[in-house]
């Protein structure tokens, strides 16, 4: 699953900010904010690990960018959150969230 989820070789950091509902009313549109204090975070990249397609969302920032994003989910279902921040070094750090769905917002 760790491929799926864009998680493989990466550590989970507190320093990756995510803030999500804990439940969604509607799948249809679930906002996430993603921000990271890493040193020299290059992408931000979400994604939902039990939708059909997990990768919801990528971002790149150049040198001095605001590591920052707000995104509207389509969510299938109750699912894991993950964000995947890589940075200049070549490493990769993560931090989740489990958003509840009652409504499904990917046809479901």
């Amino acid at each position: 699953m760790a491929s799926r989820n864009g998680s493989a070789g990466s550590a989970e950091s507190r320093e990756i900010l995510f803030t999500a509902p804990e439940i969604a009313e509607n799948g249809a549109q679930v906002v996430i904010e993603v921000s990271s204090n890493l040193p020299g975070s290059q992408t931000i990249s979400i994604f939902v690990e039990k939708n059909p397609m997990p990768l919801a969302a990528s971002f790149s920032f150049a040198n001095g960018a605001l590591p920052q994003v707000r995104v509207p989910l389509k969510m299938a279902e109750t699912s894991r959150v993950r964000a995947v921040v890589k940075t200049a070094d070549g490493k990769q750090w993560h931090a989740q969230r489990e958003i509840k769905v009652t409504l499904g917002g990917c046809g479901g």
